[in-house]
């Protein structure tokens, strides 16, 4: 039931509400133990490199200490992702780069970006590993989907997904939400019924957004969270912030502490 629930929430997300996703996973699963590759149309701004992946200016699982120098085998606008499955089971999925590509792979070509993520996010609920769960994530978040960040935040939402997965979820949705999604990763962070390790997760996705959406909404938290770890989670990534609002934000609550 959980794993129904979980593909009927993903399909209706997307764009295409079919279960195009089915398919993919039927050719993957015609490996039980071994590598599959497959590609897809990547949002414009993401770079993937043999060093890595960068999305506009950010350098995101950049293995050059984020130096640019050397970048080989760059390209806009396609992923390739290998599947490594075990008895049947996924147990690591990860973008690789040109010069990264497992030679004994089973290449299953170009699939349209709907039907990779639909396949990706459905490996949260079945057939993967935990940590192959967590890894889906990213990749899925690559895609040149629109509003590709829906079936991302229904998983943050979703209490019957592992804490670890959800708050990866929270963590990659921080490093690319559009104005909506950081709606909803406010919600979360204000949600007492959740348990504090998501609300601090969603927390730091918020921290992780432009100073003109972080600040306020992390200044509001700080103020009116009704748990004290939760307001203590708020200062603490304001005071890494250089925003000259965090200062004054300070200097008046300790002012007030001194009345």
């Amino acid at each position: 039931m959980r794993r129904a629930a979980g593909l009927m929430l993903i399909a209706g997300a997307l764009v295409a509400p079919r279960a195009v996703g089915a398919q993919l996973a039927e050719r993957v699963a015609e490996t039980r133990n071994g590598v599959v590759r497959f590609g897809y149309d990547a949002r414009p701004e993401v770079e993937i490199c043999d060093q890595g992946i960068r999305m506009g200016d950010n350098h995101m699982r950049w293995r050059m200490n984020g130096s640019d120098y050397q970048a080989t085998g760059c390209r806009y606008g396609y992923v390739e992702v290998e599947v490594q499955l075990r008895d049947g089971m996924v147990r690591d999925v990860e973008v690789v780069g040109e010069g990264e590509k497992d030679r004994s792979a089973t290449d299953l070509g170009d699939i349209p970006p709907e039907e990779a993520v639909e396949y990706l996010l459905s490996l949260v609920y079945d057939g993967a590993s935990r940590s192959a769960a967590e890894d889906v994530i990213f990749p899925a978040m690559l895609a040149d989907v629109e509003e590709n960040w829906r079936p991302l935040l229904e998983i943050g939402r979703d209490t019957s997904v592992h804490p670890e997965i959800r708050k990866n979820t929270l963590f990659w949705l921080g490093q690319a939400a559009a104005d909506v999604a950081t709606e909803g990763l406010t919600a979360l962070a204000k949600d007492d019924e959740e348990a504090q390790e998501i609300r601090d997760a969603a927390i730091f996705a918020l921290s992780q957004r432009p100073a003109d959406e972080s600040v306020p909404i992390l200044m509001d938290l700080a103020r009116t969270g009704e748990q004290a770890e939760t307001r203590e989670r708020a200062l603490f990534w304001l005071a890494q912030s250089d925003d000259p609002r965090v200062i004054r934000f300070f200097e008046d609550i300790l002012l007030r502490g001194m009345r």
